[in-house]
């Protein structure tokens, strides 16, 4: 068993905390990440950063696999979110990968509906999840260095 204090059982916790941050799309992914800012050592905070992005992007993969599914989608939830996505295609007709580079980036468009547009488009997996990763730990690196930038403004 591993001690409570072990820098395994905190990456493990940021790993189940960025599916669970994944899943629903509700913005607490970003408080996250500022809170793991203020995690020291520094190295630990890297640690947790990458858990958490996995975790993230791995919490991605049943709204990607919604949009490849979406033609048989019946489940009033799955329909109305399959419904944003292809609405967000529509005012988007060059989605591509760069689109989904940008929202997993900027989460503009929202990244959940991105992530169901991708499966909708054929967006093949290991690109998508490429994508994701990179995207996802460039956010989620700036904003757990923010924390660590002000620090020594404020002791």
């Amino acid at each position: 068993m591993y001690e409570a204090s072990s820098p395994f059982v905190a990456a493990g916790s940021a790993l189940l905390l960025g599916a669970a941050t994944g899943i629903l799309p509700v913005g607490l992914a970003e408080a996250s990440a500022l809170a793991i800012g203020l995690v020291t050592p520094r190295w630990l905070a890297v640690l947790l950063c990458v858990a958490f992005t996995v975790g993230h992007v791995a919490a991605k993969l049943p709204w990607y696999w919604l949009g490849g599914h979406a033609d048989r989608v019946t489940g009033r939830w799955g329909a109305r979110y399959v419904a944003r996505a292809r609405e967000m295609l529509a005012s988007r007709p060059a989605y591509g990968r760069g689109v989904l580079a940008l929202s997993a980036v900027t989460s503009v468009p929202p990244f959940h509906l991105s992530a169901i547009a991708a499966g909708i488009t054929g967006v093949p997996a290991l690109p998508f999840v490429a994508i994701c990763l990179g995207g996802r730990l460039l956010r989620f690196g700036l904003l757990v260095t923010a924390p660590q930038l002000l620090r020594p403004l404020f002791g």
